[in-house]
């Protein structure tokens, strides 16, 4: 007989619209194939709510160890929220509506918690966010206070704080209760795995630094979470990662490379892998993807919150559903997002240019989500090449090497403050295809009329796993 829980979700997953939406399986006879109830006549997201509170009740069990009855309560009711949004918004109408109710919840909270910024016309940036990090967090804490709690990742006993990576050379910083950390986890878990609520996963981890956020994650009852510091080299924790058998991989996709070329497969046999943290570039897709047999997702995520996430498919959606994306066109193709996250309340975030060069996708996904789909994370706006006045963005670049020769399939691009290119192949290349990758690197550059001295040089890949991976990259001075 099933559980409590699995009656209330098969109950949800009665309806045709959902199993339209999330692939249900269906035996001949129309029903699902767990032989649910009769449908349930929930008719919006109160009732549809009530049934979340139901499975709370039923999933108010658990050993000492986990997190709190609320705090499962919080998981539970993003998860389920934002599996109603993805069956109920399916048009870009209907997400504006959303937006806008969202946007206007949001705007009151702001003039009632934040009287000193107007919500219709405060503008964030990094640099004003660190330089007054206290003006626009819910309890005044300076960025000093947040950089002294770094070590044990609490700034209060309900309050958890992080930083980036600094690849931009200045580290951000963000602060996060735990309400917003749970609904962070329910989102999550519901965008990138929604079977969770069926089989507990066992989620591996691999990035440079720990988080709260994954932290919340290892205390919830329906995962299983290890976390791999990248910093330690594959040497270090390669075995223990086989050891673990993960069913969920989250990775740079330089580490998901490294595990596709070196890690026993025979026995890390992930069912979904997800890219995160770098630029995810096509040789590395076609190797990982070719020796774990399996679709490589993307989880689009900064310190500035939870951007992205690809769907059954492997489109990369923004989360058009939790933020408000606006753009600045830097090309004809390519688009920096300026975000306002209507889903946080205790640090503010608004208006608020990101760094990154986004290839938005015209046509709408074949999943039938009115997300904003994402064709590429071209790279940095920080990596765009100038020459005097004449831009050349990181795509065009990355392209003209790789397109150079099919045995390419790792390489680096630098900028020097002079303006001098350095290209970097590895000495397994031959000097065809290094004479290749510089002459097709000179006709791109040459057809935006760009004559530059380009530097042929070995590449280095001692700092692999010590430094966040850009292929193309403009040095600073």
């Amino acid at each position: 007989m099933p559980s409590a829980s699995c009656t209330l979700l098969m109950r949800i997953g009665s309806s045709a619209r959902f199993r339209r939406v999330y692939r249900w399986p269906v035996c001949q006879s129309g029903s699902p194939a767990m032989s649910p109830p009769p449908k349930p006549r929930w008719t919006d997201y109160a009732d549809f709510s009530k049934m979340a509170a139901q499975l709370f009740s039923a999933t108010n069990r658990r050993p000492a160890a986990l997190m709190s009855a609320s705090a499962n309560h919080q998981v539970l009711n993003a998860f389920v929220r934002a599996r109603w949004l993805a069956v109920t918004l399916r048009s870009r109408r209907s997400l504006r509506a959303h937006q806008d109710q969202g946007l206007t919840r949001w705007c009151d909270h702001v003039r009632e918690s934040f009287p000193h910024h107007d919500p219709d016309t405060l503008t964030m940036s990094k640099p004003a966010l660190m330089a007054n990090f206290s003006a626009y967090n819910q309890e005044r804490l300076s960025a000093d206070e947040v950089r002294l709690s770094l070590a044990s990742g609490r700034v209060h006993p309900d309050v958890s704080c992080g930083t980036s990576t600094g690849t931009s050379g200045n580290r951000g910083l963000y602060v996060i209760s735990d309400a917003e950390r749970y609904q962070w986890l329910g989102t999550i878990l519901a965008k990138a795995l929604p079977d969770v609520w069926r089989r507990r996963h066992r989620v591996a981890v691999i990035l440079p630094q720990n988080s709260a956020l994954y932290q919340a994650g290892n205390q919830s009852r329906w995962l299983q979470v290890q976390f791999y510091d990248l910093r330690d080299g594959p040497e270090q924790w390669a075995d223990q990662l086989v050891a673990f058998a993960p069913t969920a991989l989250v990775a740079p996709p330089k580490v998901l490379r490294w595990l596709a070329e070196n890690a026993d497969r025979q026995h890390l046999k992930p069912q979904r892998i997800f890219s995160a943290a770098e630029t995810l570039e096509a040789p590395d897709r076609r190797v990982i993807e070719a020796a774990f047999g399996r679709q490589l997702g993307q989880i689009y995520m900064a310190t500035e919150g939870l951007l992205g996430v690809s769907c059954r498919h492997g489109t990369l959606h923004l989360t058009e559903d939790f933020v408000k994306f606006d753009f600045e066109w830097v090309t004809n193709t390519l688009a920096t997002p300026i975000i306002t996250d209507f889903s946080r309340r205790y640090q503010l975030m608004a208006r608020y240019p990101m760094n990154d060069l986004l290839h938005l996708q015209d046509e709408p996904c074949r999943c039938g989500s009115p997300l904003q789909a994402v064709r590429e994370v071209v790279g940095r706006q920080d990596d765009v090449f100038w020459f005097g006045t004449t831009m050349v963005t990181p795509d065009i670049l990355r392209n003209a090497v790789l397109n150079a020769d099919p045995t390419i399939d790792d390489f680096r691009v630098q900028q020097r403050p002079d303006e001098t290119l350095l290209l970097c192949l590895p000495d397994s290349l031959g000097d065809a295809v290094r004479t290749s990758a510089l002459n097709g690197l000179s006709a791109a550059l040459e057809r935006r009329g760009v004559r530059v001295n380009i530097v042929p040089t070995r590449l280095e890949t001692d700092d692999l796993f010590t430094r966040k991976l850009r292929r193309v990259e403009r040095l600073r001075g």
